[in-house]
């Protein structure tokens, strides 16, 4: 940190100070220039995040930045809850008619960040330029010249701010890293180019204002990891993401997925591989690829090949039928694990629930045991398939190569780890499937549309589990 520009408390009344002339400014001149709320929202949002980029140099002790963030909270819930500020200052912070928490958001992003990355200039500013500038600039190119639209969750999106996004978020980090950072020319092309990116998806993909965390603090995240790579790796993740990209683009006829919800299937395939590697990715790929095509008069009853109108699934479903997987993957990668069974169990399991609400409605007459034996063998296909593949591939190449270090081994028994493992597979998945049947309509019927997706995580969580059983086999 360099050396505080003022006494903490002085430096404390300042930034209030400047936040409180900002707004006042910005309602005056909201009512002069007669500017829409967007505008003047995008306007405090530029100002806010000019002022976060002077606390490094403000402050050299993290309190103050803890007492702004708490304050910033306070203040906010009161323009919330007292009628006379929700009626003047309001307006400058809020759009009507869109519900947000990202003026709470935005100082519990600020100070996590300063409290991450304070000492680190590059790391620290890079994630605020791009909330700073990058943000309001593909909001106000959206409601200027936004034509193309897709869904989200939060209501329709231009693609024409996406671009905005993608190329503003590329130059803010990319001119940094050439100036401030001993990275080469190269590593600060990809790098770049992979943050613009991941971070255009982010903004796409979240709710409620949620952007205002995600996009910085999961921008500090990336490049804290792709700065530590060379070159050719990173050429090697800027081509994953856009096969990603790519197949989620090209499949996007052949699924349920519609508007966003194809972004949080990129997201969610980059983390995958990002963090596991391309065994991990098969599963989510395949049931992604797959849980259109292989349920027989599903693809009639949900009307594909799609009529725009039936793509129901939103991001917020992609990252519900992912999140007992996404979790086994955390688990391993934090504690250096050997998870990958589990993982594909909890993706089986997914796919298996897809094919029960889907035969649901093509095939309303079928018994419980029907749909369980058909979604067990088909699930258990899709998901521990290409699990058991990977681990013939390592049983083969040991057996040419001999052992390497690195990395999970092959069984010592591979024939009984694979008889094993499709029996626990088709269990779990009969039993996720045959739950599902039993208990579909009153989850329905009975339960929020969150509180339905988080019934069907507590009984793929603990169905994966099950998996844990394959380490005991040798």
């Amino acid at each position: 940190m360099t050396p505080a520009a003022l006494p903490p408390g002085l430096g404390i009344v300042a930034v209030g100070v400047v936040l409180g002339l900002a707004l006042v400014a910005l309602r005056r001149l909201r009512a002069a220039r007669r500017l829409t709320p967007e505008t003047t929202r995008q306007a405090l949002h530029a100002t806010m995040s000019a002022v976060a980029l002077s606390l490094p140099w403000l402050f050299d002790t993290d309190w103050p930045v803890v007492v702004l963030a708490v304050a910033g909270v306070a203040a906010m819930g009161a323009v919330r809850a007292v009628p006379a500020l929700r009626e003047t200052v309001g307006d400058v912070i809020h759009v009507p008619d869109r519900p947000s928490v990202g003026d709470v958001a935005f100082p519990v992003a600020v100070c996590g960040l300063y409290l991450l990355a304070s000492e680190s200039p590059v790391l620290y500013t890079v994630p605020l330029l791009l909330l700073g500038i990058a943000g309001p600039t593909a909001a106000l190119v959206g409601a200027s010249h936004g034509r193309k639209a897709f869904a989200t969750d939060e209501g329709p999106k231009s693609r024409e701010a996406s671009v905005a996004f993608a190329f503003v978020a590329f130059l803010c980090v990319h001119v940094p890293l050439l100036m401030f950072t001993p990275v080469g020319r190269a590593e600060a092309l990809w790098i770049a180019a992979i943050v613009a990116v991941l971070a255009t998806i982010v903004e796409a993909v979240s709710w409620r204002g949620l952007d205002n965390v995600f996009v910085p603090l999961g921008t500090y995240a990336v490049l804290l990891r792709l700065l530590t790579f060379p070159a050719t790796l990173l050429a090697g993740h800027a081509v994953v993401l856009g096969l990603l990209v790519g197949l989620a683009a090209a499949l996007r006829r052949e699924t349920t997925v519609g508007g966003a919800g194809v972004f949080g299937a990129v997201l969610v395939g980059y983390l995958v591989w990002a963090l596991g590697g391309t065994a991990w990715l098969l599963p989510p790929v395949l049931v992604y690829a797959l849980y259109a095509r292989v349920w027989p008069a599903a693809r009639e009853a949900d009307g594909l090949p799609h009529d725009p109108r039936r793509r129901p699934h939103t991001a917020q479903n992609v990252f519900s039928v992912s999140s007992v997987g996404v979790t086994w993957l955390l688990v391993a990668s934090a504690f250096d694990l050997d998870l990958l069974f589990p993982y594909a169990l909890a993706w089986a399991a997914t796919f298996a629930f897809l094919g029960v609400d889907r035969m649901r409605t093509a095939r309303p007459g079928w018994t419980v045991a029907q749909l369980a034996w058909r979604a067990a063998w088909r699930a258990t296909l899709v998901g521990v398939g290409p699990v058991l593949l990977v681990v013939w591939l390592r049983v083969g190449a040991e057996r040419v190569a001999g052992a390497v270090s690195g990395g999970a081994s092959a069984p010592a028994a591979p024939v009984l780890f694979t008889a094993a493992s499709v029996g626990v597979a088709l269990v779990v998945t009969a039993a996720a499937a045959a739950i599902l049947a039993r208990w579909k309509r009153p989850i329905d019927l009975e339960s929020t549309e969150f509180e339905g997706r988080v019934y069907r995580a507590g009984i793929v969580g603990p169905l994966s589990a099950l998996g844990l059983l394959a380490l005991l086999v040798p």
